[in-house]
């Protein structure tokens, strides 16, 4: 009989553990914010200063848009139209969005 209590024992430890491990797993894996580089931050400040509304995951996105359709070749002016109208900006703000996207994230896109 003891040998089974030891068991049973032995089989909740193990469950236990487990079950710290994978709570400390999933607590590091869903950290938000996510890191940004300095070459993003610096984007970020550019479109910041240029007056462009949203949080900073709203600027980001909206300038990895405006570099994928740079790369396109919609153009400088074409690109800041569009998001002008998505994202709720002026069109100097959107503007100035996208040449600091396109002076920090996509300088080999054409403008």
């Amino acid at each position: 009989m003891k040998a089974a209590g030891a068991n049973v024992v032995r089989i909740a430890a193990a469950a236990l553990g487990a079950s710290a491990l994978l709570t400390a797993t999933a607590g590091t894996a869903s950290a938000w914010p996510i890191p940004i580089t300095g070459e993003q931050q610096n984007f970020i400040n550019q479109a910041r200063g240029a007056g462009f509304p949203g949080d900073d995951d709203q600027v980001l996105t909206a300038g990895l848009q405006a570099c994928r359709l740079l790369y396109t070749g919609q153009g400088a002016a074409g690109v800041s139209a569009a998001l002008s109208a998505q994202y709720g900006s002026s069109p100097g703000q959107a503007a100035g969005l996208v040449s600091a996207a396109h002076a920090t994230m996509c300088t080999q896109a054409p403008s």
